[in-house]
């Protein structure tokens, strides 16, 4: 695996920079731009500022043919990034923070001059830079991660392969190191100050082989199986002769004998740690290199806490049991039993874990969309991994809304439990990507919809608690209308990209009756306006005529319709129309003010949390669902240009100088970003709706696609750089888009980008692939995926030929057509050459071509069922 040259961070860039690494439902830490190890979180707890002592890779060298002591020794870590004196943190993050007691860390061991970082999710690629050293030394990075495929992107370890190669003219010794500090015992929360702490105690270390490979295995000998701090650790190291020190506990006396004797301190430390101390295990190789030789080194950390535990807030007014801990585990957890047996695992299936982390890697980087927006999409895939998500012991993937951190004011746990409707309402990532579990959260949302046919906008798990809406009289909020429509929304999502009409009639009872409720509960005499209480993501209620739930509720009446239609369910389809059809007028006639969508509301009885006559960046967040989802225009189009253009003109600002951002300041004054609600004609409302003077990435996404979908591509992609030039390493981290919370649900977004940008679509039904780039279009790449394969779509436009390939990088894609795009390129072409490469052959295929405008379909004349490894290529003059 090589880096794309993507996102190449170096210099100040590295100060906040930490991509995390782990697997989804495992916890993470995060491999900083320093080189530190940080944000451990792996033990069933969120805590952004979570430090481990002694857990670090470092290297010691020597000339050969040289008799004196010559040898040099190097942490691969690095301060400078930290070192600029006049640094000012932005708010809202924490990723700058260097702890006391990773300072205390950094001031005893030696470093490497500089880092250059290349972040390019799922894999960090370091490469450790160091004038002295005769070794060039890189890091690929990685927690394996297979689209499609949740089991095998889901393993609690991270792979840390080096690849040394001297660089000198004469041979040399090379010894690399890894070090893990057993921390059994510690609660995820209390700082760690050296190797001591008053949770410690008990903790042992075994030497142990896995095959060729040497592992370290850390477990405790005090800590009860039913203790939530229960687990163990493995470090392990894919070589068969190495140096070994299985306990060791002062760091200062280890390393002055790593680098003065190039050995290992011969542990005679033996047996498990007294009350309050632990021990750090070593593993080591030494390497013999001539010049330009190269050998690679993989060292593994592989961890396993199986008691998570709810340590969150639940539905308390109905709960009667308040002393009680709430188990729900880990997914994980069912496959192995220890680190041990991840190691094992992973040993078995590294070459597959390896290829096809690769294989993706390369499928999504190398296009041809810019780096900022590839980075923009890719860096929140991380947040399926990171501690805001759960993939729990039954099977059922959850989320906060984030992870408790400096925009909260918490220290620790997440943020806003669980499965926020209405904030997940922006998250299509983890759709696409792993659809088996975003299919469960359909599933617990059918659940706890209440009988009523309302569905709570939160989830208390396990789900034999009291739900949430259960007892409205209880002081429950109303649930958010938005995030009701959300659940009929998704389900359509989830038929357009599997095809499966089993759970669409499943699904339909539950759609069903919480449309009437909705029919009964908001509707003006049930014909399709809303203008009662609307509570919502802005976490208060809106009132009256508006498109930004109004522009939800016709999106949601389009995809109800159609969804009759294949259940064959008529009448319902023929009442969704009706009602898409008067609201759409209603509201159309009564919002537009000729630039964009105003809200109408009663002022006399509704005194606060409206934006009024304001322009409002998500008044359209329904027809970019409609967008997506190919449903076309909801309003005129015209209109609804016009309507995003002026968003753009109104609350995009070229910089944030002298605008008080309330309550949370996500941009810094110097820098430019997308209010969520600006007042251009005046009326702003005395108390306006919540976070109206905000900057959200989420929504910057949401307008960056919006724009894009209609053509404006230089818009999009203003606002798109925008988001990438406030992450970009120096004040804030790229991988931690950050709003009520780090690691934020909202910016998944993204992913709509990839849509609007590619016109890459499958429609499983039909089995047809649609090819419509929006972006470079005579020299054409992306990544795609469909319910059972992703790969590769390559276009290249000449003067004479047009030329289309489909490679297929994982899985199976069943095409029964394709269709192109050509956007007025050829007034007309024909098809010459039609053809599927496997292995190297070339098999002629038979199709119909079809000429529809800009637009060619190819008819096969029988379905192609392509396999991985082929390549469909077709050639048009």
């Amino acid at each position: 695996m090589k880096a794309k040259g993507i996102l190449a961070l170096t210099g100040e860039k590295l100060r906040c920079s930490a991509m995390p690494l782990g697997g989804i439902g495992t916890g993470t830490i995060a491999l900083g731009g320093d080189g530190l190890l940080k944000q451990w979180q792996i033990t069933n707890t969120v805590n952004h500022r979570a430090f481990v002592p002694n857990s670090f890779f470092a290297v010691r060298t020597r000339t050969l043919s040289r008799s004196n002591d010559n040898s040099i020794s190097r942490a691969l870590i690095c301060t400078k990034p930290h070192n600029g004196i006049d640094f000012i943190p932005a708010k809202s993050v924490s990723d700058h923070i260097i702890t006391n007691n990773m300072k205390e860390f950094f001031d005893k061991l030696p470093q490497v001059e500089n880092i250059i970082y290349d972040g390019e999710y799922p894999i960090s690629f370091l490469k450790f830079e160091d004038s002295e050293l005769p070794i060039e030394i890189r890091l690929t990075a990685f927690n394996p991660f297979i689209p499609l495929d949740a089991k095998n992107s889901g393993l609690p370890l991270i792979v840390f392969q080096f690849r040394i190669k001297n660089i000198s003219n004469e041979p040399i010794e090379a010894i690399l190191l890894g070090n893990l500090f057993n921390f059994l015992g510690w609660d995820g929360i209390k700082t760690i100050r050296g190797e001591s702490h008053p949770l410690f105690g008990g903790n042992y270390n075994i030497h142990k082989k896995i095959g060729e490979w040497n592992a370290i295995y850390m477990r405790s000998k005090t800590l009860l199986k039913s203790d939530k701090r229960y687990g163990n650790l493995t470090l392990a190291i894919d070589q068969q002769n190495v140096l070994v020190s299985p306990q060791w506990d002062n760091l200062d006396n280890f390393w002055s004998n790593f680098i003065e004797k190039g050995t290992l301190l011969r542990s005679e430390l033996e047996g498990a740690s007294d009350i309050g101390v632990t021990w750090t295990g070593s593993l080591a190789v030494k390497k013999k290199l001539k010049p330009d030789e190269e050998k690679v080194i993989t060292f593994f950390i592989a961890w396993n806490f199986p008691n998570r535990l709810v340590d969150w807030h639940l539905n308390y007014a109905l709960i009667n049991d308040l002393q009680s801990e709430f188990w729900i585990g880990n997914q994980y957890n069912k496959w192995f039993k220890n680190s041990s047996e991840v190691i094992k695992y992973v040993k078995r299936n590294f070459q597959f874990l390896l290829n096809y982390t690769s294989k993706f890697h390369d499928a999504f980087f190398s296009s041809t969309l810019p780096p900022d927006v590839l980075t923009s999409i890719s860096a929140n895939f991380s947040t399926i991994r990171t501690p805001t998500c759960l993939w729990i012991r039954d099977g059922s993937f959850h989320g906060f809304e984030g992870c408790h951190g400096a925009s909260t004011g918490g220290k620790s746990g997440g943020c806003c439990p669980l499965n926020c409707t209405h904030v997940w309402n922006y998250e299509f990532s983890l759709a696409h990507l792993f659809p088996t579990l975003e299919r469960t959260m359909r599933e617990t949302e059918f659940k706890i919809q209440h009988k009523m046919g309302y569905l709570p906008h939160r989830t208390v798990i396990p789900l034999y608690l009291p739900q949430f809406g259960e007892k409205p009289d209880f002081g429950d909020v109303p649930p958010a209308i938005d995030g009701m429509f959300g659940m009929i929304l998704k389900i359509y999502r989830d038929y357009l990209i599997t095809s499966d009409l089993d759970f669409l009639k499943s699904s339909w009872s539950y759609i069903q009756k919480l449309m009437e409720y909705i029919l009964k509960e908001y509707y003006v005499d049930s014909e399709g306006t809303i203008t009662r209480a609307q509570p919502n993501t802005y976490d208060c209620s809106i009132y009256g005529f508006n498109t930004f739930v109004g522009s939800l509720n016709l999106t949601a009446l389009l995809a109800c319709e159609k969804i009759a239609l294949e259940l064959n369910l008529l009448d319902w389809a023929a009442r969704c129309k009706k009602l898409y059809t008067f609201s759409r007028e209603t509201i159309d006639k009564e919002c537009w003010n000729g630039e964009f969508y105003i809200q109408k509301y009663d002022e006399d009885k509704v005194k606060e949390f409206q934006y009024g006559i304001g322009c409002f960046s998500d008044q359209l967040l329904g027809q970019w669902w409609a967008f997506h989802l190919g449903l076309g225009f909801i309003f005129p189009s015209d209109r609804v240009k016009k309507a995003i253009k002026s968003i753009i003109k109104y609350n995009f600002k070229e910089s944030l100088e002298g605008f008080k951002q309330i309550p949370r300041t996500f941009a810094s004054p110097k820098e430019s970003g997308l209010l969520i609600c600006s007042w251009p004609n005046g009326g702003r409302p005395k108390v306006p709706t919540l976070y109206t003077d905000e900057v959200w990435t989420g929504i910057e996404y949401e307008v960056a696609a919006l724009s894009i979908y209609i053509g404006d591509i230089n818009a999009g992609l203003k606002l798109i750089n925008t988001v990438r030039k406030r992450y970009d390493g120096s004040h804030r981290n790229p991988w931690n888009e950050v709003e009520c919370g780090d690691h934020y649900v909202r910016p998944m977004s993204s992913w709509t980008l990839l849509h609007a940008l590619t016109g890459i679509s499958y429609s499983s039904k039909l089995n047809q692939l649609s090819i419509s780039p929006k972006i470079n279009q005579r020299d054409f790449q992306s990544f795609f995926i469909t319910k059972s394969a992703w790969g590769k779509i390559f276009q290249k436009i000449t003067q004479k030929m047009l030329t289309c390939s489909i490679t297929i990088s994982y899985g199976t894609l069943k095409l029964s057509s394709i269709k192109i795009d050509l956007k007025g390129e050829f007034i007309e072409v024909k098809i010459n050459k039609s053809m599927l490469i496997s292995e190297g052959k070339y098999k002629d295929i038979s199709v119909t071509q079809i000429y529809n405008g800009s637009i060619i379909e190819i008819l096969f004349d029988e379905p192609l069922n392509l396999k991985e490894g082929h390549q469909l290529l077709l050639e048009f003059y």
